[in-house]
Order: structure tokens, then C-alpha cells, then sequence
């Protein structure tokens, strides 16, 4: 039952900015509504309903921070089809109202000096395929702890058929976090999916991949890379691509989605997804 939470979280995180319920979602998993209302609760100690939102209110705290959009256009982004409710709904969270918020993060953001430590360019990238197994970090009394050591198991099987891939991990929460500190009440639950990232010339389509392991499509967009050299460095490289990003004078701005990182030759790659 916790890979079908599981499934029923990915797919609440991927249809944030849609107008679907409960019953969508018991009907894409093929259990009843109140199953699902019982079950995610027991595995993530929250409603899906409230937790929809929580993530609804953490991508439009992404979106006021790092990109120029306005808030009604945010707000549509992230599900609100009415602005007085999506600013009532994130003042309730923040205790701030979008206006406020965004005013407090650059006010912040303009008293830290960045450390232009790693270099950032745009580019673009073709239609792709990721698989991807979600991990959580969380304590003794959350399933799926366990996960871990069956990704390692089985990792190595799929990428020896997969000769191009790339070792890829991809962080829902990697900005959110960056932008404000995670609510107390859900700090359990850190998310990271981790996988392949599908060389262009491999097809996935035909493997049969093991149960909690998914395909993802990477449609064509631009994106913003920064290389390091050692894992340690990633909040370092972060903060200087959104710094870069936000001194930019174009089009390209942040988009919300998950951030990645790839594990290349002799260096690993930040990709963040942009608008533009």
C-alpha cells in the first residue's frame, strides 16, 4: 500500500496547477476516495487535501522569490483559479501576503553578498525520458526507509542495459528549502528521486522496470547549468545560479519544477527548468 501512497503523493505534486480532487486521484489509483483519504494519512501523518496545498503554497513562495511573474499569473500556476483565495490561503501559511513575501525575500537576498564560486549557462535540452524511484527521508515510524537499499540493488541492473544514461538525482524540495525553512509539521518528510536520466540514443520503452520505479517525460526546455565537483558544494552552486538568474536582464526565469543534478564523467551538473 505504501508504493500506491506513494504514487498518489508523485501524483498530487505533478497536478498542482490542475482543478482535480480526491476522486481524481482515487480514481487514478483504482481505490475508493475514502481508502485513499485513509491510507495517505497513515503514511504521511497529513490529508491529501492539505497537502496539496502546503506544496501548492511552497512552489508560489518559489515562483514570488525567484521569477518576475505576477501574482495572479502565480497563483494560476499553482492551482488558485481565484487571486482573494490564493492570497488568503498563503497569508494563513506565511503569516505574509505574496506582496509582503516577496518584498521580505529580496530585501534578504540584497544584504547577502553571492560567491560567484561556479560558473552558470543557459541551454537547452531535446525530448528525454528519466526513471526515477522516490526516496524518503524520514523517521523510524514512516514506511519506506527501506527503499534505499532496493534502489542500489536494482540500479546497477538498469543501467547496464541503458549504456547512455546518466546517474541522475532530481529534488522537489531543493528550492523550497532554499527559499524558506521547511513547516514543522510535514520537516519529516524530504523528498528525492533518484534513477537515470536516458541517453538519447537508448530506448526505455520496452524494459520492465520494478514496481516503485517510473518513467518520466523531460519535454524540450531550457534549463540553467552549474558544474561542481563534490556533493558538498551543491548549496553553494545553488545560491550562485539563483543569484545569476535573477541578475539576468531576459526572459528566463525559474520555473518551480524539480530541480536536478547529474552525475557526469568527471564532474556532476545543477539543472534547474526555466521558463522561457
Amino acid at each position: 500500500m505504501f508504493n500506491a501512497m506513494t504514487r498518489a503523493e508523485i501524483w498530487l505534486q505533478d497536478t498542482l496547477d490542475k482543478p482535480l480532487g480526491i476522486e481524481d486521484l482515487a480514481n487514478h489509483l483504482g481505490y475508493s476516495a475514502s481508502q485513499v483519504r485513509r491510507q495517505f494519512r497513515l503514511s504521511f501523518h497529513i490529508s491529501p487535501s492539505t497537502y496539496r496545498e502546503k506544496r501548492r503554497l511552497e512552489r508560489a513562495a518559489v515562483l514570488l522569490s525567484l521569477t518576475p511573474l505576477n501574482i495572479a499569473q502565480i497563483a494560476i500556476r499553482c492551482g488558485y483559479y481565484n487571486h482573494s483565495s490564493f492570497s488568503r490561503a498563503f497569508q494563513r501559511h506565511y503569516q505574509l501576503t505574496p506582496r509582503n513575501f516577496r518584498l521580505t525575500f529580496k530585501s534578504t537576498l540584497n544584504q547577502q553578498s553571492p560567491t560567484h564560486d561556479f560558473a552558470t549557462s543557459i541551454e537547452k535540452t531535446n525530448d528525454r525520458q528519466m526513471i526515477l524511484m522516490r526516496l524518503y527521508k524520514a523517521p523510524d515510524d514512516i514506511p519506506g526507509l527501506g527503499n534505499a537499499n532496493y534502489h542500489n540493488k536494482h540500479l546497477a541492473c538498469l543501467q547496464a542495459r541503458l549504456r547512455l544514461s546518466t546517474t541522475v538525482v532530481a529534488m522537489p524540495d531543493l528550492l523550497t528549502d532554499k527559499i524558506n525553512a521547511v513547516n514543522s509539521d510535514i520537516s519529516h518528510l524530504t523528498r528525492s528521486d533518484i534513477g537515470l536520466y536516458v541517453g538519447h540514443k537508448d530506448n526505455a520503452q520496452n524494459i520492465a522496470l520494478p514496481v516503485p520505479y517510473r518513467r518520466v517525460d523531460v519535454p524540450t526546455h531550457y534549463y540553467a547549468k552549474t558544474c561542481f565537483q563534490n556533493l558538498a558544494h551543491l548549496p553553494k552552486a545553488l545560491s550562485d545560479t539563483i543569484s545569476h538568474l535573477l541578475h539576468r536582464q531576459d526572459s528566463y526565469h525559474i520555473s518551480g519544477h524539480s530541480p536536478q543534478v547529474l552525475w557526469q564523467t568527471d564532474h556532476l551538473e545543477l539543472r534547474i527548468p526555466l521558463l522561457g
